[in-house]
């Protein structure tokens, strides 16, 4: 095939990289043309092995690269993007569906996919995710459900991957921001959650988050905007300086990527969260980062309904940042100072993503997120925006 044209689809941080991904224009040799979803992840951990595609032609840089449905990470995610596959699969697992229609729910490139499967017997989630995590996993659920927290039953498991879970009550939350943005039942629930998750019988360490790559994300950052590169060190060098304050202290239980697509709500009372998803990433890790990260995201998503001209929802995530941050502070006020740079180093990872995808519009959000980042630390007089 002959690539056309590409145009970015996605950008998102992959621990010490970015994973990209771009819609890719094709045309064979008698005409034939095609549009394939296709991703390149620069982590080394993701890189490292048979996954090993190429290289940056310009820094020798080791790339992992694919096609979806074909993730290298992810053995079992093409078996399930095909129905005819799909029953039969489900059938060896004791598991009884006809006609399935399948839709992707989610999809986080080389880390896990979510299918949803519609049929007259019932409605399943398969969540495919990487061979060597399936066992850790399908205990995190256990343990998680056993403290009472709202996450999907694993109804079957398969060594390959993939993971069958029952559906979960409620709706995604995401859709609702609108109606829950100014009820303070909403992060009322998100800290009960909170609580019961410290609770949960945990010992391994979370997943690392933007906090533990700030040293490859600033070098990233400042490469691609060289102009704000001032600007960049100082607000890494404040972070690491504030970090230094947090050694010594206790750590606890997170979901350790919480944000507004984790998270299900009832749609007669969408205050009410239902469900919790994608727990993962979840165990060992410091208080302040859950919060960090479900802040952090409702700035980014506030970002992007401003750029859809989508005001109402953008105010309303920021609203609800400022919110989860005042309660957060409120209850935990002898770690309160620790959820600024957090914050900072998450938006700094987003702006990255951004800053690298080469365009216009990315730099022009990365610099929109270097200058929240900045709000973050530093707090504006009134009237400075």
């Amino acid at each position: 095939m002959t690539v056309v044209s590409f145009r970015p689809h996605s950008v998102e941080p992959s621990g010490s990289g970015f994973l990209y991904g771009y819609e890719v224009d094709t045309v064979d040799s008698v005409g034939t043309t095609a549009t394939v979803l296709t991703f390149i992840d620069t982590d080394a951990r993701a890189v490292d092995g048979s996954s090993v595609l190429t290289r940056d032609p310009v820094t020798g840089q080791p790339l992992a690269v694919w096609a979806y449905p074909a993730d290298p990470m992810l053995p079992a995610l093409a078996g399930v993007t095909f129905p005819d596959r799909v029953v039969e699969s489900l059938a060896a697992l004791g598991i009884v569906v006809t006609a399935p229609v399948l839709s992707v729910a989610a999809y986080r490139p080389g880390k896990r996919a979510v299918v949803r499967l519609d049929s007259p017997e019932a409605t399943l989630f398969l969540k495919v995710i990487r061979p060597d995590r399936v066992a850790p996993i399908v205990a995190l659920h256990a343990a998680f459900l056993g403290q009472g927290v709202p996450v999907p039953t694993v109804l079957a498991s398969r060594a390959d991957g993939l993971l069958v879970l029952e559906r979960v009550a409620g709706v995604p939350a995401g859709k609702h921001v609108l109606e829950f943005a100014d009820d303070p039942r909403f992060v009322e629930q998100i800290a009960e959650i909170g609580r019961l998750t410290t609770s949960v019988p945990v010992s391994t360490p979370a997943q690392s988050d933007a906090l533990d790559h700030g040293a490859w994300h600033r070098g990233t950052l400042r490469t691609a905007l060289p102009q704000n590169a001032g600007e960049i060190d100082a607000l890494y060098d404040e972070i690491e300086r504030r970090r230094l304050s947090w050694i010594g202290d206790p750590l606890t239980v997170i979901h350790g990527d919480l944000h507004l697509e984790q998270l299900f709500v009832d749609p007669d009372e969408p205050w009410r969260v239902t469900g919790l998803l994608d727990i993962d990433t979840a165990g060992v890790g410091h208080p302040a980062r859950d919060a960090a990260a479900l802040v952090a995201h409702l700035v980014v998503t506030g970002q992007w309904h401003r750029g859809n001209g989508d005001e109402a929802e953008a105010r309303a995530c920021e609203r609800l940042a400022d919110e989860v941050t005042r309660v957060w502070s409120e209850r935990a006020p002898l770690w309160a100072d620790r959820l600024a740079p957090a914050v900072a180093s998450q938006l700094l990872a987003h702006a990255g993503g951004q800053a690298t995808l080469g365009t216009d519009s990315g730099r022009r959000k990365a610099v929109q997120l270097i200058g929240a980042a900045s709000g973050t630390l530093w707090s504006r007089s009134r009237g400075e925006g």
